[in-house]
């Protein structure tokens, strides 16, 4: 058997050894590869020589995309030029061609060679087995022979390997017998011609192609921030069940090296103090914030024209002011109100309203304590002067005992 291998318009060949002088047994199996010969008449073409005296076969291939070997393609010792080529609705699909080389027989007094059909003969031909196939179905149809609606008139009688398994098996058949033909589904299916008293291939059983089926449904999945996966659909269809795929937690990583201190960090950017400055810096931080930043109530920060009238000016102090100084406790039960700001009044002797002093906090000497005095203290954020009274606003109610000193300049 030569196999003909088609894609599109690529022709490839794979045949064993062919030697020439042989008579009806030839077979030629085509495969086509995509559907770019779909809808076409196919026909495979041999040549060799050129001229008049050119060896020609011009076979169409059945319904299977075969020649088989009725057809008598016999092949001369020699190079023969291959291809196919298609009809369809006028147009034309050819091959590029392949060149098989058919070795010398043994045959000293090889018989003469069968004539091949030409084209005309061949389409003749099966035109004619056409007709008197169809004149046989009428005769049948017309004897009642297939009054079954369901198809159940049509018997395949038995299958069989191959037609030589078929021919020897079935001696007499009658018209019309059919047979499946193959090792596995689908099956060829051979009808017996009687008219021309031969066994027809009719390809296998296929219905006709159907209708479109209705567009699918497109499910589209969702996961959470909890590893939940869940489904939505443009169908409306039940979606799958909300499925975790997180997986187990992963075992805890090495414990990194011990970070650097604040006042490490503080010495490599090159402060030069000792760490107990450095602490009470920044337990200072909050008060030097409450009266140094916007909104303060640091009263030399106050800008040039909006001096209050009892403020401390270089004018005053030119003009021979003098000073005084006034001491007071801020006890932790004295400060009143459910909510910011908290207040308390202290009486100071000697304080006038029109006083606007410079309030600092007393600080005792001793680390532990005036740290936490500072922090304290930067919680007060407002002190008002009355009459031999002062009265002061915290932000957040102070927990430690505040003694402040106030000093006045007046002129």
């Amino acid at each position: 058997m030569i196999e003909l291998y088609v894609s599109g318009q690529s022709l490839r060949i794979y045949t064993p050894v062919i030697a020439a002088d042989t008579l009806n047994y030839l077979t030629v199996q085509a495969w086509f590869l995509g559907d770019d010969w779909d809808g076409f008449t196919r026909w495979v073409h041999f040549r060799k020589g050129e001229g008049p005296g050119a060896e020609v076969y011009d076979l169409i291939l059945d319904g299977g995309d075969r020649v088989t070997e009725d057809k008598g393609l016999n092949l001369t010792s020699g190079e023969w030029t291959i291809y196919l080529s298609g009809n369809r609705d006028g147009a034309r699909l050819t091959t590029a061609p392949v060149i098989v080389t058919v070795k010398e027989s043994g045959l000293s007094d090889a018989p003469l060679h069968a004539m091949p059909m030409s084209v005309a003969e061949q389409v003749s031909n099966d035109a004619a087995a056409a007709l008197a196939c169809a004149r046989e179905l009428k005769a049948a149809a017309d004897a009642g022979s297939f009054n079954g609606r369901d198809g159940a008139s049509f018997v395949i009688a038995g299958y069989y390997e191959d037609t030589a398994a078929l021919e020897a098996a079935v001696t007499q058949p009658t018209a019309g017998e059919a047979y499946g033909v193959g090792t596995a589904a689908p099956y060829e299916i051979y009808i017996w011609d009687a008219v021309n008293s031969q066994w027809k291939n009719n390809g296998v059983l296929q219905g006709a192609k159907g209708s479109p089926g209705d567009a699918g449904v497109t499910f589209r999945p969702s996961v959470d921030g909890d590893g939940n996966i869940s489904w939505t659909n443009d169908g409306g269809l039940e979606n799958p069940a909300v499925q975790n795929i997180r997986g187990p937690a992963g075992q805890d990583g090495a414990q990194g090296p011990a970070g650097m201190s604040a006042f490490a960090a503080a010495v490599e950017a090159g402060y030069q103090g000792t760490e107990p400055t450095f602490n009470a810096a920044l337990a200072a931080l909050p008060y030097h914030n409450a009266r140094h930043l916007p909104g303060g109530a640091d009263p030399i920060t106050v800008k040039t024209g909006n001096l209050e009238t009892g403020a401390v000016t270089a004018d005053k102090l030119a003009a021979g002011a003098v000073s005084a100084v006034y001491t007071a406790e801020l006890p932790v039960s004295g400060w009143t109100g459910s909510e910011a700001p908290y207040s308390q009044t202290v009486a100071v002797g000697g304080l006038k309203a029109s006083d606007t002093p410079i309030v600092d906090l007393v600080l005792s000497g001793s680390y532990a304590v005036d740290r936490v005095r500072l922090e304290q203290y930067g919680l007060l954020y407002r002190a008002d002067t009355g009459t031999d009274s002062l009265t002061v606003y915290a932000a957040e109610r102070p927990t430690e005992l505040l003694p402040i000193r106030l000093l006045c300049i007046r002129k």
